[in-house]
């Protein structure tokens, strides 16, 4: 019969992708994939959720699969938790290293599928050399997180940029 909340809040993120990257070693550079770690705890119904150090190429199939993605990233030049809308852009060169915009657009090329997809920014204080994130990264770690789970559950995606404060 499953738990209640199968019952009750029926396939919560359908084939949703999160995909949360960053250097585990540049201190809020991490962001990312902390954010992704505590939806993963979440354990939300449908979600597959990845870590990477950064994006590759290799994701493009995955993403055709998707239904939506969210990737999870830090960014410096932000002070507040930050969802932009992101479509695919032209393919430049493929290398090791990718943006959003560029997976989506080789999803497209190889699988002929583009999901829909929002990157949700964190401000990122302070990428020295480190373990630990930063007090105010952390905090937007949470709110990001809690947002990502917001944009997994919605049934229409009529997104607009948006910042949210801390």
């Amino acid at each position: 019969m499953g738990s209640i909340c199968q019952r009750r809040c029926p396939a919560v993120a359908p084939r949703g992708v999160v995909i949360g990257y960053g250097s585990p070693l540049r201190g809020d550079d991490y962001a990312g994939q902390a954010a992704a770690e505590r939806l993963r705890q979440w354990r939300i119904v449908g979600a597959h959720v990845i870590t990477k150090a950064q994006l590759s190429p290799e994701l493009a199939s995955v993403i055709a699969q998707a239904r939506r993605v969210i990737f999870l990233d830090a960014a410096v030049d932000r002070t507040d938790v930050d969802v932009r809308v992101v479509e695919p852009a032209p393919l430049r060169n493929v290398s090791h290293q990718s943006e959003p915009a560029g997976l989506l657009a080789l999803a497209r090329l190889l699988y002929g599928r583009v999901p829909r997809a929002v990157l949700i920014t964190i401000p990122a204080y302070d990428t020295t050399l480190n373990l630990a994130l930063s007090p105010a990264t952390e905090r937007a770690v949470a709110h990001a997180a809690r947002l990502a789970r917001a944009y997994l559950g919605r049934r229409y995606w009529a997104l607009q940029a948006r910042a949210w404060g801390e």
